[in-house]
C-alpha cells in the first residue's frame, strides 16, 4: 500500500483534473464474503458436537458519509451476509448455515494532496456479530457478538475524470474469530482496494475488496452530493 501511495503521489499532479473528491454520499449493493477459522475456533457449538466447515456466502451492504466544513466528515457502514456450513456426522454430511453482521461508524479527516490526490484518516466504533446458526438434526449454539475500537489510512486518487482508486489498511479490535480466551473474536489488520467509475455526474459504479480474517468482496452503486 506504501509503494501504491507514493505511486500516484507521483503520478497526480500528472493527471488531467478529475474534480473534487468528495465524502457525502450514500451507497449499496451486494457482498459477499468468508470467515476465517471458524471450523478450528469452537465458535459453533451444539449437540451432538459437530465436526464442520464453513464456506463463503452473500449479502448485502449499505455505507454513507457527510462532509461538514473543509476536511472533516462523518461516516457509517452496514453489512449482513450469509455463510454456508458442512457439518459432518459418521459417514453423512449436513448443509447448513449462519449469518454475518457488521457495522462501524466514525469520523474521518480527509487532507488534499493535489487536486487529484486525497490522503485520509478515520476512527470508528466497530460491530461483530456471528447468529442463527441452523443445521437440520443439529441443535447449534452461535451467539457471538461484540463492540471495539477501529482506526483506518488511505488514499483516494482521481485517475480520470470518471475513474477513482482507493487503498487502505484499517485495524479494528474485532477483526476475526477468537483462536483462544473468552472473548469471542481479536484483532485483525485489513488491507482494501477500492474502484469507482462514475458513468454519471453524481452515480458511480462501486467494486471493492478487502482482505482480513473476515475476507470480502463487493459490488454496488454510489449516489454522490
Amino acid at each position: 500500500m506504501i509503494m501504491a501511495v507514493i505511486a500516484v503521489s507521483l503520478a497526480g499532479p500528472a493527471m488531467a483534473r478529475a474534480g473534487d473528491i468528495g465524502f457525502t454520499y450514500i451507497e449499496g449493493g451486494i457482498v459477499g464474503g468468508f470467515v476465517n477459522d471458524i471450523e478450528t475456533s469452537g465458535a459453533v457449538k451444539g449437540s451432538p458436537p459437530p465436526d464442520l466447515e464453513s464456506d463463503a456466502d452473500g449479502g448485502g451492504f449499505i455505507g454513507g458519509a457527510w462532509q461538514f466544513g473543509e476536511q472533516v466528515h462523518l461516516f457509517g457502514e452496514y453489512a449482513s451476509l450469509g455463510q454456508e456450513l458442512e457439518i459432518r456426522s459418521g459417514t453423512s454430511t449436513v448443509a447448513g448455515e449462519y449469518d454475518v453482521e457488521r457495522w462501524r461508524i466514525g469520523v474521518g479527516y480527509q487532507y488534499p494532496v493535489s487536486e487529484t490526490l486525497v490522503y485520509y484518516g478515520r476512527l470508528s466504533l466497530d460491530q461483530l456479530g456471528l447468529k442463527d446458526a441452523r443445521a437440520a438434526g443439529f441443535n447449534l449454539d452461535l451467539d457471538a457478538d461484540d463492540s471495539g475500537i477501529g482506526g483506518e489510512i488511505g488514499a483516494i486518487w482521481a485517475a480520470t475524470q470518471t475513474l477513482h482508486l482507493q487503498v487502505h489498511a484499517r485495524y479494528t479490535s474485532i477483526g476475526g474469530i477468537a483462536s483462544s480466551g473468552s472473548d469471542p473474536f481479536e484483532s485483525d489488520v485489513l488491507i482494501g482496494v477500492n474502484g469507482r467509475w462514475n458513468f454519471l455526474p453524481s452515480i458511480a459504479l462501486v467494486a471493492g475488496y478487502e482482505y482480513g480474517k473476515i475476507t470480502t468482496l463487493n459490488l454496488g452503486v454510489r449516489l454522490s452530493f
